[in-house]
């Protein structure tokens, strides 16, 4: 593909949660902040055969990566992901258990709505929540919900990044 000012993008979308053993994704709200980051180990060799050391060759022995997201609502299933919660309704209103579950386990969907660049749909086989900040109950600011989760790959692939063609 040429160069393009096309090509540049200020990202907006949709994020979307399908618990393991859930049957469709369920729209998170609005989402202030959506970051992946990659995280690569690698083993370097480097030639001894010269007065300084050269590397000549680097393999790949680790993938892995992490997701975070700052949601704008505060809804029961983003409470539930930022606590390791469980829920039940109890007299018509929903109580959540704090820190009933070890982790929290899905696959998570991003999709592209933005007006500027291209729009692609991302989707994370295998993410497990885990509490990573602090829930500021008390602020003057929008209240926020800060999630981090760890990818893992499901046979092999960690997911499918897809580009989302204009309707025409």
């Amino acid at each position: 593909m040429a160069a393009s000012i096309d090509n540049y993008t200020v990202g907006k979308g949709i994020v979307s949660f399908k618990k393991t053993g859930g049957a469709s994704y369920v729209d998170m709200g609005n989402c202030t902040e959506f970051e992946f980051t990659p995280e690569i180990e690698k083993l370097d060799h480097f030639s001894s055969r010269e007065g300084v050391r050269t590397k000549d060759k680097s393999v790949v022995l680790q993938k892995s990566g992490t997701v975070r997201l700052v949601l704008d609502e505060w809804s029961v299933d983003n409470l539930k992901l930022a606590v390791l919660g469980s829920s039940a309704v109890v007299g018509g209103t929903d109580v959540i258990q704090i820190f009933d579950e070890s982790s929290v386990s899905g696959s998570l969907k991003f999709t592209g709505t933005n007006d500027i660049g291209p729009k692609y749909e991302w989707i994370f086989s295998a993410v497990d929540f885990i509490p990573s900040s602090a829930l500021n109950l008390i602020s003057d600011e929008w209240g926020t919900i800060e999630l981090t989760g760890e990818c893992a790959a499901v046979s092999g692939s960690f997911g499918t990044v897809t580009e989302l063609l204009p309707t025409p």
